[in-house]
């Protein structure tokens, strides 16, 4: 009860206090008292922020795609080990002109090279052997005569495989295609020479121009191509000759009484140890197949390499080409002949005009990369290239820059400015990129839209 007491106490004394300050307040603000009066300051408050405004113009809307890659040699061939291994040495380096055969890096193949020497050791001693007539059994006569006969056998039928008439046609067909090649750079620089023509007639023969390019390169690798075959062929029908020489020896051997079937197959067997010894080594090196440079090295001595994984990159130093590496998504917004403008980066005045060259084809393509072809000269290999090629564009058309478009649900307007006041209408839109967006109805050129 007591507590209950002392509570109400504290609440009366409260209130009294609060009496006393509002009285103290409200003589403070008498204006017949006799301390000075509180002055009222206004507090200026900001304008409201104007709205931008925008007019519409009439001009081109264009949705540029953008990317960049690099200047480099457009032959290229990546070069990789047939078998597994760990690297001895990397003779190259990139920028580095290569000849063909040179070796550019190989496996740590110490044991290799001393199982070579052992197999030819051993093949020296069978060849001996066999002509000093050791061994127990001799060859018949009749045995030695099949073997000769059939030795001479398999060397006409290697002569009458020799595909000479694809070498020639193969000749006739790079003749045609660098013939081709020569009209198609005589067309496209007479049409350079008549812009009265038009960019479509310049665009034409710029094309035909890359396709003869690119004819002319499959017809000289056809031409290689039906060469080695007839090299190899020639080869075989070396080996073939040596047959027929080893048979007739064995032939005379035979008829003299010191034939041995034995020592033939010894011989036989330590021959391909050495030609297989000699295959494993060649497999663990590799060299340049052709003249060129050296565009990229991923490795380094001591590395653990897997076969048939790219480890040098080699290319030919003319002629160069824009190459990206493009998702595949983005490089099917292009097509093959597709003109646009390539520059260095960062450098607006080098730019121009370039075309696409090839696109990958597919995810199994195994060339991923987009190629460009552009007029550049005198860049080193390596330049930062930035392209810009139109994907669509509408000419003479009404836009506005995208901030001047408003949508609310499934409206899509602007509010025009007109000496009535502010307005709301309702647009249609076409091609929008980013900074322009096409009308096709709503509005007319020269009216000035607020933004929201």
């Amino acid at each position: 009860m007591q507590e209950k007491f002392d509570d109400m106490k504290k609440h009366v004394f409260a209130l009294m206090a609060l009496l006393m300050l509002v009285s103290a307040c409200t003589s403070g603000n008498d204006p017949n008292a006799n301390g000075p009066s509180a002055t009222i300051t206004s507090i200026p408050t900001a304008p409201a922020a104007a709205r931008p405004k925008y007019t519409v113009q009439r001009g081109n809307v264009e949705e540029i795609f953008e990317f960049s890659g690099r200047w480099q040699p457009r032959d290229q061939m990546e070069l990789s080990f047939e078998i597994n291994g760990t690297i001895r040495q990397v003779n190259v380096r990139q920028g580095d002109a290569v000849s063909t055969g040179q070796l550019l890096a190989d496996y740590q193949i110490e044991d290799l090279e001393e199982q070579l020497v052992s197999a030819e050791l051993s093949l020296e001693t069978a060849q001996t052997n066999l002509e000093t007539g050791t061994g127990t059994d001799v060859q018949s006569v009749e045995d030695a005569e099949i073997r000769l006969a059939n030795a001479k056998l398999s060397l006409e039928q290697t002569k009458a495989s020799r595909d000479w008439t694809g070498v020639a046609n193969a000749r006739i067909s790079l003749d045609a295609a660098q013939r081709d090649l020569e009209d198609a750079e005589q067309a496209y620089q007479e049409a350079l020479s008549h812009p009265e023509q038009g960019a479509s007639a310049v665009d034409n023969a710029y094309t035909q121009l890359l396709n003869a390019q690119d004819s002319l390169r499959r017809a000289e690798n056809s031409y290689f191509s039906a060469a080695q075959s007839y090299n190899n062929a020639e080869f075989n029908i070396k080996q073939q000759e040596n047959s027929v020489i080893e048979a007739e020896l064995a032939l005379e051997r035979a008829r003299s009484g010191q034939g041995d079937p034995s020592g033939l197959e010894n011989l036989r067997q330590a021959q391909l140890k050495v030609d297989q010894l000699k295959t494993d080594i060649a497999r663990s090196s590799l060299y340049a197949p052709m003249d060129g440079v050296i565009l990229e090295v991923s490795i380094s001595p001591g590395d653990q390499v897997t076969a048939y994984n790219a480890v040098i990159t080699i290319g030919l130093p003319e002629p160069k080409e824009v190459i990206a590496s493009l998702a595949i998504g983005d490089a099917q917004n292009l097509s093959a002949g597709m003109v646009g403008v390539c520059q260095i980066a960062n450098k607006p005045e080098t730019a121009v005009q370039c075309a696409v060259r090839r696109i990958p084809g597919s995810n199994r393509d195994a060339d991923q990369t987009t190629r460009i072809g552009a007029g550049f000269e005198n860049l080193t290999d390596g330049q930062l290239i930035q392209v810009y090629m139109p994907l669509q564009i509408r000419e003479n058309v009404l836009w506005l820059p995208p901030a001047a478009i408003r949508t609310f649900q499934n409206r899509t307007f602007v509010v025009l400015d007109t000496p009535d006041g502010q307005r709301s209408v309702d647009v249609e839109l076409g091609l929008q990129t980013d900074d322009r967006v096409e009308i096709i109805s709503g509005v007319n050129e020269g009216d000035v839209v607020v933004g929201p």
